[in-house]
Formats: structure tokens, C-alpha cells, sequence
């Protein structure tokens, strides 16, 4: 999935679905559609906020999320296993001891 930044500001400000384009394995699309943040899985289980670019990318996709229409282009998912982590279990890494 490119987009987990953008799925995780997006669900924490509200937003209930997010555009995305599917595609399958040989990363052929399939079409664009909007898609439930429960029904979304992430391949990373946390995302980095620990450098100051990882700040600027995460403060980047927060600003977006935080206006009623998603001004995102659309992020890019494809079918996957059980082994994922749902959008809403995405942790955020700060760098510190868990």
C-alpha cells in the first residue's frame, strides 16, 4: 500500500473512506474507488516520526486531512494477506521505548 501516511492522518481527522486505486499483483490497476478505512490494511505496522523529514512528511499528509474534502491524490492499495495491520492499528513511531 503507498498511502499508509495519508489513510492514518485521514482516519484520525474524521474522514470515514479515502480515494485509492487498486491494483493486483503485477501492479496492473484495476480502477479507482473509494474505499473504508476498515476494509484498509497496511503491510508497516508503525509510521516514523522521528526525523525531522518524517515530521515534515507526517505534518504534510496531517494538513490534508484536516479539510473536509481530501485534497490527496489517490493511494495505491492491492489485495492482501491476514498478516497486515488495519489503518486504525497503525501505530506512530516517535522513536522511544515501547
Amino acid at each position: 500500500m503507498d498511502g499508509v501516511r495519508r489513510a492514518k492522518a485521514a482516519h484520525l481527522f474524521g474522514h470515514a473512506r479515502i480515494r485509492a486505486e487498486v491494483v493486483d499483483s503485477n501492479g496492473q490497476s484495476l480502477g479507482e474507488c473509494d474505499i473504508p478505512f476498515d476494509a484498509l490494511r497496511s503491510p508497516k505496522p508503525t509510521i516514523r516520526r522521528i526525523t525531522s523529514a518524517d515530521e515534515t512528511r507526517w505534518n504534510r499528509a496531517a494538513a490534508g486531512a484536516q479539510q473536509t474534502v481530501l485534497p490527496y491524490p489517490p493511494i495505491i492499495v492491492e489485495p492482501c494477506g491476514e498478516e497486515s495491520v488495519r489503518i486504525e492499528d497503525v501505530g506512530l513511531d516517535f522513536g522511544g521505548t515501547p
